[in-house]
């Protein structure tokens, strides 16, 4: 009995038997294609078949719904439609891969679930769930609250942390009115540090010790308030 064949084997035992051209070899391919010949075209989508493959298997962990096949399809139409404009550029065959790659990917985030989320889509603002929001109010200015939300557990909270670690949140997030440093930066002016991933790891541990002190305090003030309720309905 023949053995079944995964959808990515059946796509590679096709795919591996395409040539792989030379920079010699695609440049003159490219130079044909240029002057209308249809076999070199031809040839110039196949020679891209095998990274529309492999960008396919990269991506096809992050969608549930969706076969390699699918993926597969997707990419080698895009390299069908975009063939004429890619012929345009400096690099045709580079340019295709490239777009190959941001709409396999794009397809792959949007469509992560079953629920399709709408590429560059603006957010909808709003205040409240009994605000009606309808499709001829999305255009509309954001709905600014006026209460100003009210911070102090959050900056006592980090009033009790190690200098290290609130000097990484103060700068990462803009706290206390500074502007906003990325950690990379900040790993690198403190310690120098290649990889920047000093103050990465700081953060981590930062926010960690943050909710505890944050959980503690809510706990503390919910008591405080139930006890005065207590006491003022015995008094």
């Amino acid at each position: 009995m023949d053995e079944l064949l995964t959808s990515e084997e059946q796509y590679r035992s096709i795919t591996k038997h395409l040539p792989r051209f030379t920079r010699e070899q695609e440049a003159d391919l490219i130079q044909r294609a240029r002057t209308g010949d249809s076999a070199a075209r031809e040839e110039l989508i196949f020679s891209c078949l095998n990274y529309v493959g492999f960008i396919a298997n990269w991506c096809a962990r992050f969608v549930y719904h969706d076969d390699y096949l699918d993926l597969v399809g997707i990419g080698n139409l895009v390299i069908v439609e975009n063939l004429d404009k890619a012929l345009a550029k400096d690099n045709p065959c580079g340019y295709l891969r490239k777009i190959v790659k941001c709409t396999v990917v794009t397809y792959c985030l949007t469509h992560a679930s079953l629920v399709t989320r709408p590429v560059k889509s603006e957010p909808t603002y709003t205040v409240s769930f009994d605000t009606p929001v309808y499709a001829n109010t999305l255009s509309q200015e954001p709905v600014v609250v006026s209460e100003k939300a009210d911070y102090t557990l959050l900056y006592q909270a980090l009033e009790r942390l190690p200098q290290a670690y609130r000097e990484v949140l103060a700068r990462y997030y803009g706290l206390y009115d500074k502007p906003v440093e990325s950690l990379y930066a900040h790993s690198r002016s403190t310690n120098k540090n290649v990889k920047g991933t000093v103050a990465y790891n700081t953060k981590d541990r930062a926010l960690r010790r943050l909710r505890i002190l944050l959980t503690t305090q809510e706990k503390r003030t919910l008591l405080h308030a139930q006890t005065q309720k207590k006491a003022s309905a015995l008094s």
